[in-house]
């Protein structure tokens, strides 16, 4: 198995099974001897923490109900959360550890889309200066079957957890696939309405790591 350390990110629609692949992935790695750092966005600290309250509709607004800024504000706290992650990708980058990502710019540049007055290219601009990754896992399911996972999941829902808006970004991420690979590396599609099993295989074969 390879011991070089790379930047691996997992993407795709709510209920895709990211965080699945991501976790088994990490467990396969820290199996093999591999070092490696398991990571998510939105993240754990306070800028991620604070865009997770507005996706779940737990952040307030004065009259009382639950505060949706617009897509722009959003893409805005997306990429101010992840330029900071990126310093903490890289220093586990530079100790040799392989980083697993569930979710990274592809998100952004797929969900933030819903606004079309938002292009995909200013997306990119304000991410300018994240890490890189080595290789996205992009995992590819239509809209009916992602609602079935979450609902099934039992976990708080987002703002975007409905037929309408994953429908419409299940279309954004598979046009913005060659535009996003151009300027943030080398997207393999796999098939995410395969079981859990056939998807971690196919992981393994687009990493080079079976």
């Amino acid at each position: 198995m390879p011991r070089e350390a790379r930047f691996i990110v997992f993407e795709g629609l709510d209920g895709a099974g990211t965080t699945t692949q991501a976790a088994r992935l990490q467990a396969l790695l820290t199996r093999a001897g591999v070092r490696s750092f398991q990571t998510h966005e939105p993240t754990p600290d306070p800028i991620g923490t604070f865009i997770r309250a507005l996706l779940t509709g737990k952040e307030r607004a004065r009259d009382g109900s639950p505060f949706r800024p617009p897509e722009r504000a959003l893409a805005l706290l997306f990429a101010a959360d992840r330029l900071a992650h990126s310093d903490l990708i890289r220093a586990h980058l530079a100790a040799g550890e392989t980083v697993v990502c569930d979710r990274y710019v592809f998100s952004s540049m797929a969900y933030q889309t819903l606004d079309p007055s938002i292009r995909a290219e200013w997306v990119v601009d304000i991410n300018r200066g994240c890490a890189i990754p080595d290789i996205t896992i992009f995992l590819a399911a239509p809209a009916d079957v992602c609602l079935a996972r979450v609902a099934a999941r039992r976990d708080d829902t987002t703002i975007y957890e409905n037929r309408e808006h994953l429908e419409t970004v299940a279309r954004n991420y598979e046009a913005l696939l060659p535009q996003y690979a151009a300027s943030f590396g080398k997207v393999v599609r796999i098939d995410g309405t395969a079981g859990v099993d056939e998807v971690h295989a196919r992981t393994l074969e687009a990493l080079e790591l079976e």
